[in-house]
């Protein structure tokens, strides 16, 4: 690994000279910015001269970098170097700028694939730079940009940066320079560790900023490719690889290629691990990849188990499952290359793996949460087995008054890890018994042995059981986690209602459906204190007052108890919510506040000309009809507009009958009749109903 990333760094510093290094014809043209001046650094004077001249001039002369030319006086004062450019009425300044004869591609394009935090911190630094005025830009450029090669040398970064940042606020649109920091900046990532953070960030905020001032094809590449370098030594390696398939698709550099190479065999779409998963009861083998698998493709062609098609894969995300493999086995799974991927990459060369599928591992599970067994018939509790000649066995036993407790923490009807079993047992629950069940296994098959909870319980006493099982382990040093269990045995099945007024409670046989009498029953809040009790009747039922619900916090009810005959126990947790099919659109009617009205139509479709009957009932919330109560019918067309209103008396046992008769122009669609028993306030019932032809 060494040996690679040692290769790797010297390949990715290959190639990276500017621009201007590389064999290209170049024109020196000239910028030129009115009423200004570029001052100091003057190389000589040309007076009399035109500005045509005095730019023919300054051409001509491979030390001028610049000039200022006073209109008024004909005078050419050429520049050696350039600083800030500074305002002169009547002044034109001029600049030597290099262009390629390529030809130009115009604005260079978004990249989508660089993450938008770090185009950002390449935008902010671009804008600081541009704000600062503290940078020794008084020096001129090419002073400053030898001084900053001089530092890059000494090592002397602070300074680096400082003479490079200087020389850009002086030309923003240096595409060399930018990319000269880039390299720079990423020079001394690897030799001060201690900045690699602060470097690697300034190597890439200065690719991209060169790219955006990038217009040939060749400039542009160099850029691309500077992106790819930075993005690489941050551990970027997809982006940097579609910075590089796009810098190579402009300009093929060799070097340039070797890096991508290098790059996308080490980090492109390649297979990165693979699975075994031999303890389910269909073993099958996964690999995983690097890139997102493409949905719609058939991968069977490219997947070969034992050099024969794989009876069944599943592709799903970055992995590919081969199924319909046997325990016990050594397979020979191949990939072939070619295998396609999302990101535009398919796999470089075959990929072969040697799998032994084990036999599944000693394990031991019950079969759910249900935890009531029936008083009547012979009571005992499946037990799965794989490859286990025995389970050890430990029965708990947690009394009625820890129940509140227990069904207030998140344990319950859970599966119980061995230290969470031992933290039950040191507060809440007793060890009543212990034992071996002998079990005949077939080899990776699941074996359901009965626990006969009888012999084991022995004197039932009100409460409820935890049972573990725990299988043999591999190897002596290994250990493993028990299997649990809650059960409790009983024949009394509770219903509960809440209502307004009233918490009922509805005790029956779960052996024959009938309604048990004299059944106690205890209404526990979180504290364990007692809120209330109660008595089956005849038919079972037993009445709480609601006010006892309304608790908060620790007096909040939690669990309702049932002792029966025969200390026959039960209970239910009250705090959990009752049953909800509102998901399964069954939403039902909320509970009436007040005045309860049900509105219905004596049919759903009308003609237009045709009457809509409309009848109503008020009740109140013991369910007795409502006398003498106004209601107001408000009819609304299918655009939302009120059609007209009816007012309704009630009289007769709190009945309602209105008419709307529809005219032949009647909007067609969906109107809708709202009852109210005050217009200024919400309506208390809604029906609908359809106008059509």
């Amino acid at each position: 690994m060494r040996a690679f990333l040692i290769f790797f760094l010297c390949l990715l510093f290959a190639g990276s000279a500017p621009p201007a290094a590389n064999a290209q014809e170049a024109t020196r043209s000239i910028v030129v910015t009115e009423d200004s001046d570029y001052f100091g650094f003057d190389l000589r004077t040309e007076k009399d001269v035109s500005l045509e001249q005095c730019k023919a001039d300054c051409l001509s002369s491979s030390a001028c970098r610049a000039f200022t030319y006073n209109q008024s006086a004909r005078f050419c004062f050429l520049k050696s170097d350039f600083g800030v450019l500074q305002p002169f009425t009547g002044a034109v300044a001029g600049r030597v700028v290099t262009k390629t004869a390529q030809r130009d591609l115009g604005a260079p394009p978004q990249l989508a694939y660089v993450p938008n935090y770090l185009s950002s911190r390449a935008r902010k630094f671009r804008e600081n730079l541009a704000a600062n005025t503290r940078l020794p830009t008084q020096l001129g450029f090419t002073t400053l940009l030898n001084s900053a090669r001089q530092n890059l040398s000494a090592k002397q970064v602070k300074q680096m940066v400082a003479n490079y940042s200087a020389a850009l606020k002086l030309d923003p649109a240096n595409l060399d320079v930018w990319l000269e920091l880039s390299d720079a900046a990423r020079t001394q990532r690897l030799t001060l560790p201690s900045q690699s953070s602060q470097m690697s960030q300034l190597a890439l905020s200065a690719a991209l900023n060169g790219y955006l001032h990038s217009r040939s094809a060749v400039t542009r590449a160099a850029a691309l490719a500077r992106v790819a370098k930075a993005l690489a030594v941050q551990g970027q390696f997809r982006p940097a690889l579609s910075a590089y398939k796009q810098s190579l698709a402009l300009d093929d550099v060799a070097a340039e290629r070797a890096v991508f190479a290098s790059l996308r065999e080490k980090y492109g779409f390649r297979v990165v691990n693979h699975t075994v998963d031999s303890d389910s009861r269909t073993p099958r083998v996964c690999v995983q990849f690097s890139e997102p698998l493409q949905k719609k493709t058939s991968y069977e062609s490219y997947v070969a188990v034992d050099g024969r098609a794989p009876q069944a894969l599943d592709v799903k995300g970055k992995q590919i499952c081969a199924e319909g493999l046997a325990h016990g086995k050594r397979y020979q799974i191949s990939l072939r290359q070619g295998l396609p991927s999302t990101v535009d990459e398919a796999l470089l060369s075959d990929v072969a793996l040697n799998i032994y599928i084990r036999d599944r591992k000693p394990a031991a599970r019950f079969g759910g949460n249900s935890f009531v067994l029936p008083s009547t018939a012979r009571r005992g509790i499946p037990l799965t087995t794989i490859n286990a000649d025995k389970a050890d066995l430990k029965l708990y036993s947690i009394g009625q008054q820890a129940l509140a407790p227990l069904l207030s923490g998140s344990k319950f009807l859970q599966r119980l890890a061995s230290y969470e079993v031992s933290d039950l047992e040191r507060n809440l629950a007793e060890e009543i018994w212990s034992g071996t069940i002998e079990v005949r296994p077939e080899l990776n098959k699941e074996v359901v042995t009965s626990i006969p909870i009888d012999e084991a319980v022995g004197v039932r006493e009100p409460g409820i059981y935890l049972i573990t099982a725990t299988p043999p382990s591999v190897l002596p040093e290994q250990r493993q986690e028990p299997a649990s269990q809650w059960f409790l045995v009983s024949d009394i099945g509770l219903t509960t209602f809440s209502g307004a007024q009233n918490f009922n409670v509805f005790a029956r046989s779960l052996a024959t459906a009938k309604p048990i009498a004299n059944v106690k029953l205890t209404l526990l809040a979180r504290n364990n204190q007692v809120l209330g009790t109660a008595t089956t009747d005849d038919q079972g039922k037993a009445v709480f007052e609601a006010g006892l619900t309304r608790g908060k916090d620790a007096l909040a009810p939690a669990v309702l108890t049932a002792l029966g005959a025969e200390q026959d126990f039960v209970f239910i947790d009250v705090a959990k919510p009752g049953f909800d099919f509102t998901d399964r659109g069954v939403d039902g009617r909320s509970m009436p506040q007040g005045v309860d009205v049900y509105a219905w139509t004596e049919r759903g479709i009308y003609r237009a000309g045709e009457t809509v009957h409309v009848a109503a009932l008020a009740r109140d919330v013991s369910a007795q009809a409502v006398r003498d109560l106004p209601l107001t019918f408000v009819f609304k067309r299918p655009d939302g507009v009120e059609d007209r209103r009816v007012i309704g008396k009630g009289e007769a046992l709190g009945g309602y009958a209105v008419r709307l008769p529809l005219t032949q122009n009647a909007k067609r669609g969906t109107w809708q009749v709202q009852v109210f028993t005050d217009p200024k306030t919400d309506a208390v019932a809604t029906e609908r109903f359809l106008v059509e032809d």
